[in-house]
């Protein structure tokens, strides 16, 4: 999946603009690794928590795929961590590789608050912004195994419940691991429907500038439980 001709461009000339202007701060001379992850901690506490534990690298985290979309145009950092998908799109190695148990992926899910039965064409599906628009609907239509289905994007997973609680969607697609806070906050009786293969790749480490490799490497695996368990994930593996 791509995100599309108009952002491919853009990000070529970012990247192309990016060598040509000189760092505006000293912190910027460390190599730049921009986070896009959707977490309950807030965008700021997390790049303040992360910056700590990464003292070798200036993070900087994204709570929204538009924020994330405008500085990859902007500013070429040395790497990216971001689920798979996302690197997968835009072509970026992977050089550390987010695990949960043995696995490097995730199951999705959907939630709804009447039955899903049969197919899934047709339906309007409710989802985070992961890739932009273009990208999520391609996402979510190889997750559902339906191109005839309508999303609504939200920035952050709280956002998917009040899509339920006002009937604006017939189901959101979340992590298996999401069910219980979602559920938690609900008052509805939500159900779940799983869905055969659907599985999404954990959080990754991608490397822009190969000269930073090994650092990012060494940085993440000193990363603590407590912090690894936030990004999702419980220990690295080295691709």
């Amino acid at each position: 999946m791509t995100l599309g001709v108009g952002y491919a461009r853009a990000l070529l000339v970012g990247l192309v603009l990016s060598y040509a202007v000189a760092p505006a701060r000293g912190d910027e001379a460390r190599p730049a690794l921009y986070v896009y992850v959707h977490t309950d901690a807030k965008s700021a506490a997390l790049e303040k928590d992360l910056q700590d534990r990464l003292p070798a690298v200036a993070v900087t985290v994204f709570g929204r795929f538009r924020d994330f979309e405008e500085a990859m145009t902007a500013r070429r950092p040395a790497g990216v961590a971001a689920l798979q998908p996302l690197l997968a799109s835009l072509g970026v190695p992977v050089a550390a590789q987010g695990l949960r148990g043995s696995n490097d992926w995730e199951p999705y899910v959907l939630l709804s608050a009447q039955p899903l039965e049969g197919s899934l064409a047709g339906k309007v599906v409710g989802v985070v912004d992961l890739l932009g628009r273009d990208g999520t609907q391609q996402f979510v239509a190889k997750l559902l195994k339906t191109a005839d289905c309508k999303i609504k994007r939200v920035t952050k997973q709280e956002d998917l419940l009040p899509l339920l609680q006002f009937a604006a969607v017939d189901g959101v697609l979340v992590p298996a691991a999401g069910v219980k806070t979602i559920t938690e906050r609900s008052r509805l009786p939500l159900r779940v429907r799983e869905l055969p293969d659907a599985r999404v790749g954990l959080l990754a480490v991608g490397v822009l500038d190969v000269r930073a490799r090994d650092l990012f490497i060494k940085q993440v695996q000193s990363l603590d439980a407590e912090t690894n368990k936030l990004l999702g994930v419980e220990r690295w593996r080295v691709r």
